[in-house]
Order: C-alpha cells, then sequence, then structure tokens
C-alpha cells in the first residue's frame, strides 16, 4: 500500500520514539506500507514536525506534564536525522495546490495537502494509496475521496 504519512502521525511517533505510542505507530505503518512505500510532503511535512518537536520541548522546559514528552536535546537529534527518514518525499505540485483550495471548505490548507497527494498516488497506483493521519478531525472530514487510516494512541497492538 503506498501511503502518504502527514505530520500528526509522524510528530507522534518521533516524541514518544521509545515509549508504547511511538512504536504502536511505527509497527503499524510498516503493516500498512508492506512491500510498497511511504510518503511524505517534502517541506512542509518536516516544517509542520518541527513545529510539534517544538511545542512538546516548551513543555519540557516549562516544566507543564503533558502524556508524553521530549527533551531538546533529543529534538535536535530527530531534526539532524530527518535526511535519513526512510520516505520517499513528494512535491507540491500545482494541481495540488489547486485541490488544496478545493478542499478550504472542510478542511485545513496543510491537511487538504495530504489529501491532494494521497489522491494523485491513489489515481497513479490503480486505488492502492491511502492517507495515514493520528488526527481524528482529519480522518473524519467529510466528502475525502481518498481511504483515512486513523492511528489511535491507546488502541491495542
Amino acid at each position: 500500500m503506498h501511503v502518504v504519512v502527514d505530520a500528526s502521525l509522524l510528530a507522534g511517533a518521533l516524541i514518544d520514539a521509545e515509549g508504547p505510542i511511538g512504536r504502536r505507530y511505527r509497527q503499524r505503518l510498516s503493516e500498512l506500507v508492506g512491500d510498497d512505500r511511504a510518503y511524505v510532503m517534502r517541506t512542509l511535512t518536516k516544517l509542520e514536525v518541527v513545529a510539534a518537536l517544538r511545542r512538546q520541548a516548551r513543555r519540557v522546559d516549562s516544566d507543564v506534564r503533558g502524556s508524553t514528552t521530549i527533551s531538546a536535546r533529543d529534538c535536535e537529534l530527530v531534526i539532524r536525522n530527518m535526511p535519513a527518514w526512510p520516505f520517499t518525499q513528494l512535491e507540491l505540485t500545482q494541481p495540488m495546490i489547486v485541490r488544496v483550495w478545493e478542499l478550504r471548505g472542510n478542511i485545513t490548507p496543510y491537511d487538504a495537502m495530504y489529501v491532494a497527494a494521497t489522491e494523485q498516488l491513489h489515481a497513479e497506483h490503480a486505488g492502492n494509496a491511502v492517507l495515514a493521519t493520528a488526527d481524528a478531525r482529519l480522518a473524519n472530514a467529510p466528502n475525502l475521496s481518498v481511504p483515512v487510516e486513523l492511528f489511535v494512541p491507546d488502541e491495542p497492538l
């Protein structure tokens, strides 16, 4: 299965890298992808992940307790290792931008970017593509034209 991975899923797997959520997300993603490929948007996914890491590191720095935390040092290691991520990178194309605009009534432009990328892969691979997310709002958005796989942090392995 060709899988577009959004930033919510990727950030969740990275922030809780050694914990149960990170392990669960990575295992399920591996099962979903199988022998095919996982994709991320070249620049925007990375930027969204950096924003999520920043939020988590600030929680640690200000001693705010959350369900998962990651130190600023660990965030820096994740960021420095981004080039080694095992994903195929997709460029945001003009047809995707047009599709992002068409989806503006139901989802944010950032979420629409992932939907548009999944639609493109869905068409290129005879329907063998899915969007993987940990964002329930995105997964439950009305009128999406592609399958969405919702990763839930507390579901059993």
